[in-house]
């Protein structure tokens, strides 16, 4: 080896790379903000919006990053996501093929909000689930609100705060004369299961309307917003969770809990019924994040991995005007289940994904978006 350099070059991983050179990349970020900045320190991003604009109405895609955490900071990580208010820019930190030189690929996606940290659930709530909520009550449509993002990335926090915020707001909308009644399903490998009849096994079948149903499951009826949380909460302590690469207690199944609203009608008027879907996701993950798992725990994140991509892709095709029919949502329970609220003529739906701006997690953000 007599050859060998003196100070040879390692093959390090990204993640590697951004905790080494972390001032440098943290500076670098720093300077891009000021220069796309207003006179008053606001975001300024290249935002497409005749792409924005051109989506179909009943589709709305936002995101919600959550702040850098203090144990990340001391960790060596950096804040990559810079947010306006309808794009985010992810700072994607790389270095040369010498695995000397640094650089930059800035992604800018644009979506119809973005929320950045210093945003609250409340305003979240206020400007993206409480349409569908009063749509749901006053039209009696289908909505549906799909939580999505990675492990840690928020996303079951924030799931949380707005399903609280809509049962309060559901409550104050109806009459004494409505019913409103609850499911909630959990979707793992291993198949449904009803949550609130203890977590019992279940099935998927199709009825004579073609629609897929859970079954059995328990409907259950609730008379105020109390009742209606409690009964969520008991079905969230059953759900699945395990630890993983980046969380001790990541969701590993998909939570679906529909509040139903049945509207009384007089003797000239049927009863209308209206639903909605609140659906806290799988949290995604990548290879590197599943390498201490079992052989067990990678064939689940895999079949979780693949039906968040259908579901994707179903999202995307409906977004331009498209059939939610897709080969692969056909063979996934949770684009079955969720067939109605994306058919319906009157559907209307949210996707709200939630992002980590932590460095170790670009690859995620950018999955993600």
């Amino acid at each position: 080896m007599g050859n060998a350099e003196s100070n040879p070059v390692k093959n390090v991983d990204k993640r590697t790379v951004r905790r080494d050179h972390a001032p440098k990349f943290a500076a670098a970020i720093v300077n891009f903000r000021g220069v796309h900045a207003d006179a008053f320190g606001r975001a300024v991003l290249d935002e497409a919006r005749e792409e924005r604009e051109g989506r179909v109405a009943r589709v709305r895609v936002c995101v919600r990053r959550r702040p850098i955490f203090p144990h990340e900071l001391k960790a060596g990580e950096f804040d990559v996501l810079t947010c306006s208010r309808t794009a985010i820019c992810v700072h994607d930190g790389r270095v040369q093929k010498d695995c000397r030189s640094l650089f930059f690929k800035h992604h800018t996606f644009v979506f119809d909000r973005v929320f950045d940290e210093r945003t609250d659930s409340a305003a979240v709530y206020t400007d993206s689930v409480s349409p569908l909520v009063r749509a749901t009550v006053d039209d009696a449509a289908p909505a549906c609100v799909l939580m999505y993002g990675q492990t840690g990335s928020g996303k079951t926090f924030t799931m949380s705060a707005l399903i609280e915020l809509a049962a309060t707001e559901l409550f104050e909308l109806i009459d004494t004369a409505d019913q409103v009644t609850v499911t909630y399903t959990e979707l793992a490998g291993s198949g449904p299961r009803d949550m609130l009849n203890g977590g019992e096994d279940a099935r998927l079948m199709t009825d004579r309307s073609g629609e897929v149903q859970v079954v059995p499951q328990l409907e259950v009826p609730v008379e105020s917003a109390e009742a209606l949380l409690a009964l969520i909460r008991y079905a969230q302590a059953l759900r699945a969770t395990a630890a993983t690469g980046v969380h001790d207690a990541s969701s590993r199944s998909h939570a679906v809990c529909t509040v139903h609203v049945r509207r009384g009608g007089d003797a000239d008027e049927a009863p209308r019924l209206g639903s909605l879907a609140l659906i806290d996701l799988a949290g995604s993950e990548q290879r590197i994040d599943t390498d201490k798992h079992s052989a067990v725990r990678t064939k689940e994140s895999a079949m979780i991995n693949s039906s968040l991509m259908a579901l994707k892709d179903g999202v995307r095709a409906i977004s331009v005007g498209e059939s939610f029919n897709t080969p692969a949502g056909g063979r996934q329970a949770l684009t079955q289940l969720l067939r109605p609220f994306f058919t319906a003529p009157d559907a209307r739906t949210l996707v709200l994904a939630a992002v980590s701006p932590a460095s170790k997690d670009t690859e995620h953000a950018l999955n993600t978006l």
